[in-house]
């Protein structure tokens, strides 16, 4: 079912909230990736502090939107799912032990403080 009008704007209200109060936004592409999988992804940054999102990309974008996560709007492009956190360590490090156990998780990159992350 489509989301109404009411609900987008919740959204994007909730995504531009967790921006502001983040130290870090890390995109990701889930391509690929099991319910089980995802599951256990959602789990293990649930675990690290930290918030998973699968986003639509326009949501997003617009969320971003006069906040210090701006940069990374030319990230949102395909299957996106996005972290963000107040720990920087604990959601990175997290991210990159899935990605090597699970190899269609892709960090596609990010930005923590005013900093552009490559992947």
């Amino acid at each position: 079912m489509p989301m109404t009008r009411a609900q987008k704007q919740e959204s994007i209200q909730l995504a531009n909230s967790k921006f502001q109060s983040a130290q870090i936004a890390l995109v990701v592409h889930n391509n690929g990736l099991t319910v089980a999988q995802m599951s256990d992804l959602r789990g293990k940054m649930r675990e690290a502090g930290a918030d998973f999102k699968i986003t639509k990309n326009r949501l997003a974008k617009l969320a971003a939107k006069d906040t210090p996560y701006e940069a990374i709007t030319d990230l949102l492009k395909g299957p996106t799912a996005i972290a963000t956190s107040a720990d920087p360590v604990a959601v990175t490090k997290s991210l990159v032990d899935f990605a090597k156990a699970n190899e269609k998780l892709v960090i596609v990159g990010g930005i923590f403080g005013a900093q552009k992350l490559s992947a």
